[in-house]
């Protein structure tokens, strides 16, 4: 069998299966290091991304407050997500497995994402703070399997979040 007849098995086998799958934004000059050379499909939860500036991860970590409530579009590897529901994740550079992850929510709690997104690569946009986690919520998420940096000696935790609109998910295992 020759290798297109794969290809193509293998995005019929998607679309049976019922799975969301697109092909991803065109290259621009501001996504042109973020976009493959070839289009690889995607799963998209949330919103379709829209034209919102990009910002490497590593930028948005580094200065968190230069972006505090302005809509960018970042991209990573999903370190860890919520094992009960979906409902956040934690993301990690995509070159840098021992960096601090940012811990990602969702617009309005409207969407989710699967319980096996672990390893996949994401490229979201949505808005980043900084925000005061208790005890209680530290706990809470760690329970959950999150790693939360900067932990104080109360258990506390200073962090930044990114509340995505939207989030388009490739590699997933499944």
């Amino acid at each position: 069998m020759e290798a297109r007849h794969v290809v193509v098995l293998l995005f019929s086998g998607l679309f049976a299966c019922g799975t969301e799958v697109q092909k991803g934004p065109a290259a621009t000059e501001e996504t042109a290091e973020e976009t493959p050379a070839v289009e690889e499909p995607f799963e998209l939860f949330g919103d379709e991304l829209g034209n919102s500036k990009v910002v490497s991860f590593e930028e948005l970590l580094a200065n968190p407050t230069a972006y505090r409530g302005k809509k960018v579009i970042t991209s990573g590897v999903v370190r860890q997500n919520c094992q009960k529901k979906g409902c956040w994740m934690d993301v990690r550079p995509a070159d840098d497995r021992s960096a601090t992850s940012l811990t990602v929510r969702f617009k309005d709690y409207g969407f989710f994402v699967p319980l096996n997104s672990r390893g996949a690569r994401v490229r979201m946009e949505g808005v980043t703070k900084v925000t005061s986690m208790t005890a209680e919520e530290v706990q809470h998420m760690e329970d959950e399997g999150a790693e939360v940096p900067g932990k104080k000696a109360d258990g506390s935790a200073e962090v930044i979040e990114f509340t995505a609109s939207g989030v388009e998910m490739r590699g997933r295992k499944k």
